[in-house]
């Protein structure tokens, strides 16, 4: 297997991404076995179940997707940095963001779930089934749909994600979600219900934010050793206190892809991995950064012609 050449940046998914079988082309693999046997021991032995036959429906559960994600995430981290080395940039895309965190060695996973832990434990008791609602609006920006939403009496629906320039993820209280959605399906070129119930990345999850703060400031982490790009505004993470502050306000703040791609470019990579399984964030991100190779995930098992 001979190795692309140029240095290159890995680009990690999120939730909503999640694939059954993900994990099954790597499962013969020597990193798949160490993987097995470091996050094996972290999940209670349910890794490989997640990575290689669990149901759609057991790895999509709310609850349950942002464990499968990262641990999916960091077994395609570990199959990258053994074919081509480690990564020069290391980009996620939501909670994608904790697997490039855990490959640039800030965090460990151990505390990444823990995170994850406390965060799910937090939005059970906030965000009741049903209670709100997620919206992905194609075609309009963020200040249209912020004027809109203004004018419509929406005063509760807020921005989620900013996948790029005219495509946004929305969320508020399911009944303003539910007006909006009948009011913009006239309006956007495409508008659709999300299938999660949960305003991640919103000022609704300030509770989340303030629950694991304490324990946070605890948690000891480590200064990046590639560039980390905040999923917040894009800019390069320095240091530990750095990272530790861009994971609270991940939780609160919108992601940005659009400007992670953005500050990608300053960093001249030669090409980019795109981890999601199947191949969303890649065609995503090539909206921003049109110039960019960007490889799909099946390159991590398919030999180089």
């Amino acid at each position: 297997m001979s190795p692309l050449p140029g240095s290159y940046a890995i680009l990690m998914a999120g939730q909503l991404s999640e694939r059954e079988g993900m994990g099954l082309p790597l499962r013969d693999s020597p990193v798949f076995r160490r993987a097995s046997e470091e996050y094996g021991a972290l999940t209670g032995g349910r890794f490989q179940r997640w990575m290689t036959e669990a149901p759609q429906g057991e790895i999509s559960d709310t609850f349950t997707a942002p464990a499968v994600m990262v641990l999916y995430d960091c077994l395609c981290g570990k199959a990258a940095e053994d074919r081509w080395g480690p990564p020069a940039v290391a980009a996620g895309y939501s909670l994608g963001f904790y697997a490039a965190a855990i490959l640039a060695g800030c965090v460990s996973p151990a505390l990444i779930l823990e995170w994850l832990e406390r965060v799910n434990d937090c939005n059970r008791r906030t965000f009741p089934s049903g209670e709100f609602s997620l919206l992905a609006v194609t075609g309009l920006s963020s200040s249209d749909l912020e004027g809109r939403f203004a004018e419509w009496g929406l005063s509760r629906m807020t921005v989620a994600n900013l996948n790029n320039g005219r495509q946004i993820v929305v969320a508020g209280p399911s009944g303003e979600a539910a007006e909006a959605l009948n009011r913009l399906a006239g309006v956007a070129l495409d508008v659709r219900k999300v299938p999660l119930d949960i305003p991640l990345h919103t000022p609704y999850m300030a509770p989340a934010r303030h629950e694991v703060a304490a324990w946070w400031a605890t948690v000891p982490v480590g200064t990046p050793t590639c560039v980390l790009l905040s999923p917040v505004d894009g800019r390069p993470i320095s240091d530990g206190p750095a990272f530790k502050a861009a994971m609270l306000d991940s939780l609160v703040s919108p992601t940005r892809w659009q400007d992670v791609m953005e500050r990608l470019k300053e960093f001249r990579v030669a090409w980019a991995l795109d981890v999601s399984p199947g191949g969303e964030l890649g065609r995503m991100s090539k909206w921003a950064f049109r110039e960019l190779e960007i490889l799909p995930a099946s390159r991590l098992w398919k030999v180089d012609r």
